[in-house]
């Protein structure tokens, strides 16, 4: 086999092989897992945005794209699926705060057959943003550490803490 191609195949395999160890291209800014499935876990964070005033998420699981033409009308559509929101992978919540409202993105780990066999669960942080949009992920360059610190705790204490006592267990931090 030539070189050339040996080390194209090798590259192709270096890159497919990190999508399944990675959290995708936003990566992960804080995991938290549980001891449980992945579905009595969604019971408890459903319980637990539905209970906490300071919590609000948008259902609407659709978001709109807007053009305008060449003559100036201007175009919008209302049915363009809002991927980090599905409610199933993905949800996005806010968080008041006494300064303002955080903006989360958070993933459930794993797909279908992982939720189906998995005797664990985990939630992680793709990306989040304070009140003046100060943030983003750990793909797009991190959070600096002030940020990420401020925006974890308020996460833990108005999220995962209630998350724990409606479950009556307490999560693994693993990162």
């Amino acid at each position: 086999m030539k070189r050339g191609l040996k080390i194209f195949l090798l590259a192709v395999l270096v890159t497919m092989t990190s999508c399944f160890f990675s959290a995708g291209t936003h990566g992960s800014l804080k995991n938290y897992q549980y001891e449980i499935s992945k579905y009595e876990l969604e019971k408890a964070v459903n319980y637990v945005i539905n209970e906490n005033s300071k919590i609000h998420r948008d259902s609407v699981k659709f978001g709109y794209n807007q053009w305008v033409d060449d003559t100036g009308n201007v175009y919008r559509i209302d049915t363009i699926p809002d991927y980090y929101n599905d409610g199933e992978n993905y949800l996005t919540i806010t968080i008041e705060t006494e300064r303002g409202k955080n903006e989360y993105i958070f993933r459930y780990y794993g797909d279908d057959t992982h939720w189906k066999k998995s005797k664990t669960s985990e939630i992680f942080i793709c990306y989040a943003y304070d009140e003046f949009h100060n943030g983003g992920s750990e793909g797009n360059g991190g959070v600096d550490k002030e940020t990420l610190k401020y925006l974890t705790e308020i996460f833990e204490k108005e999220f995962i803490n209630k998350i724990d006592e409606k479950l009556g267990i307490k999560h693994i931090v693993r990162k």
